[in-house]
């Protein structure tokens, strides 16, 4: 880890645990609200009108495009070029997200999302990354907002907090931040679909770390365009939360999660034809969402099998999509393993498209 990664990360933690000492107030979400096929399409309708206060999800594009630009990572294989996506967003709010297409690319697409660091070669999302492309995915890189190079002067987490009292969009919530570069990003792979020089997507997956595995677990709710995702210790539900898993303001708004609470979103993710995730918890997590951060009642592996079991149960009931929790044994602090890597994430993956 380098100095600038590791400043960034005490800060990140120490922000963690002064929201713990808080109190804060949580929603109580271990029970389901989604109990029908009607119920996920007007849930997700509730949450996309508190996002963006819109019925649908904005239909907007990058403002600039950049091919061929070099590598934000070293040490890639099979990478015929990145292209650049500049977003632009309401009260100021820019990003970026890096189009990584290889050599002998597959036609599916992985959505990578950094959490709380601002590089994506961090704490083992980069080699997610080189994983992918060696096997043929294409890849999209995306961050938090102010959490990318030469938008990252700290804590991200600190910024986020001060984004839900500082910015007032004309419609919606900050929250629409958090979420709409990627909606833009894929916009824009759409519509190149029939481009000589692009690869023709055939389905879209997401994976995440931290708070790059809340974006995956949020995003995937909302958009049914996402076929797999993959959180890695990005959330459990907030019943369960203490200590470092509390999270900052976008993980616990009270307004936000009234309409649906984690064990919802989960199901949403998961619900559809050929959907499903797979949500990745370290056991030995030193950050969040791990066996130290847990206090019983009941244990640790009874809290999370728990809410699996309920998630999985609805899934059942609706006769659509699949939810499991894996937890990551080998994993020595918080970041994605190889094992998740390779023995989750990819495996997954390639099963699923080996089914096709």
């Amino acid at each position: 880890m380098n100095e600038k990664a590791l400043v960034h990360w005490v800060l990140f933690v120490a922000f963690l645990l002064t929201q713990a000492a808080t109190g804060a107030e949580l929603v109580d979400d271990r029970h389901l609200s989604i109990h029908s096929r009607s119920d996920v399409t007007r849930t997700r309708e509730r949450l996309i009108r508190f996002i963006w206060g819109t019925k649908r999800l904005p239909d907007t594009r990058p403002a600039h495009v950049t091919r061929g630009v070099p590598s934000p990572m070293a040490g890639v294989e099979n990478l015929e070029r990145v292209d650049a996506l500049q977003i632009t967003m309401e009260c100021g709010q820019q990003t970026v997200t890096y189009h990584f297409i290889p050599q002998q690319p597959n036609r599916r697409l992985v959505i990578v999302h950094q959490g709380h660091v601002c590089e994506l070669d961090n704490y083992g999302v980069g080699d997610l990354i080189r994983d992918l492309l060696r096997e043929g995915y294409s890849v999209l890189g995306a961050y938090m907002p102010q959490c990318r190079p030469g938008d990252c002067d700290g804590s991200c987490t600190a910024r986020h907090n001060s984004m839900f009292t500082s910015l007032v969009p004309a419609a919606g919530s900050p929250m629409k931040f958090f979420l709409e570069p990627i909606t833009v990003s894929l916009n824009y792979l759409e519509s190149r679909h029939r481009a000589d020089d692009f690869p023709r997507y055939t389905v879209f997956h997401m994976a995440g770390l931290s708070g790059g595995g809340w974006t995956t677990t949020v995003y995937a709710a909302i958009d049914p365009r996402i076929k797999l995702s993959f959180p890695v210790a990005g959330t459990i539900p907030l019943y369960l939360r203490s200590g470092g898993s509390m999270g900052d303001t976008e993980q616990t708004l009270p307004a936000f999660y009234g309409i649906a609470g984690y064990p919802d979103l989960y199901a949403l993710s998961s619900f559809g034809r050929g959907r499903g995730q797979v949500q990745i918890l370290n056991r030995k997590d030193d950050c969040c969402f791990g066996e130290a951060q847990h206090r019983a009642p009941p244990t640790y592996d009874e809290a999370i099998r728990g809410y699996e079991k309920t998630v999985r149960e609805k899934l059942r009931e609706l006769k659509s999509g699949t939810f499991r929790v894996e937890i990551d044994e080998v994993a020595p602090r918080h970041l994605i393993s190889t094992n998740a890597s390779r023995n989750v994430i990819l495996k997954e993956l390639n099963q699923h498209h080996a089914g096709k």
